[in-house]
């Protein structure tokens, strides 16, 4: 896979950003997304350069999906930042209880001002900003409590701002998943890749496959032990690997195993959680 850096902007992304920036000056609070398994690499810098001084809450989506003591040095990572940082479960979890108490810190001025004059508490307006895929129209349908958001486990699903009323408290706006012009290493643009963050053909299916098995025999020898059989492949070949799943799965080419069938399969249900709880980035690594 070539080392330089990967420009992937449709050109939707760049209309959205504009528009972020113009709602921005009528928001209270930003919730920004993150993939819990790669919190940096699903950080877009053009979104964080453009909130500025708005107080912010990062939601570390799919924790269910990422290594649980992970996903803990990552809240304690961003505490030392001074930067909230909460994970979520978007399916199961409560969210809107989440959203109130974490917020809470974060809109007292906004509630104070409204005490020292005497005005009935508004409506906190929340805009909810993130890359592709990382879980903002489920997060919208949890906290409304239907579904009022189209959801799908690829980029590019939402592709308009719209305001949503939640209850007496919150107002919500949400926005197009919006992915950085350029990525400063490809290594970012394949973490992004095998979250399902970027469109599947970017980049090569088979490379990113073998991408994945070597971060797994780096940090998760017995990754595919369970699902696979497979039991310590910090021993073996990518090949042998794939090959091995694609014999497990019947994925053949003729009478022999799928090199490409199995690369789709292990990448699929990594992005999807089934393969089981890793992260692809710890703090400072």
């Amino acid at each position: 896979m070539p080392q330089q850096g990967v420009h992937y902007f449709p050109g939707h992304m760049q209309k959205a950003l504009r528009q972020i920036e113009e709602y921005l000056k009528a928001i209270d609070l930003v919730v920004e997304l993150l993939d819990a398994r790669a919190p940096l690499s699903s950080e877009n810098p053009l979104i964080a350069s453009r909130i500025k001084d708005k107080a912010r809450l990062i939601l570390l989506s799919k924790q269910d999906y990422a290594d649980e003591e992970v996903t803990k040095a990552w809240v304690e990572y961003y505490g030392k930042k001074d930067i909230v940082a909460v994970p979520a479960d978007l399916k199961k979890g409560k969210i809107i209880k989440l959203l109130q108490s974490a917020s809470a810190p974060l809109i007292a001025k906004k509630r104070e001002k409204e005490r020292r004059f005497a005005m009935k508490p508004q409506p906190i307006r929340v805009m909810v900003v993130g890359i592709p895929n990382v879980g903002k129209s489920t997060f919208i349908n949890n906290v409304v409590g239907k579904k009022i958001a189209v959801t799908g486990n690829k980029a590019g699903v939402t592709r308009a701002q719209q305001w949503i009323k939640i209850n007496e408290d919150f107002i919500l706006l949400d926005t197009p998943g919006v992915l950085p012009m350029n990525y400063a290493s490809s290594e970012q643009a394949k973490r992004l890749a095998l979250l399902g963050s970027m469109r599947e053909d970017v980049l090569p299916t088979y490379d990113l496959a073998k991408d994945l098995i070597a971060f797994f025999k780096a940090d998760y020898p017995h990754a595919l032990k369970e699902r696979f059989g497979i039991e310590d492949i910090s021993i073996k070949e990518e090949d042998e690997i794939l090959s091995a799943i694609a014999l497990s799965r019947g994925l053949l080419d003729g009478n022999n195993p799928s090199l490409d069938k199995a690369s789709y399969l292990i990448i699929k249900e990594f992005k999807d959680g089934i393969l089981g709880r890793f992260s692809l980035e710890k703090p400072n690594a």
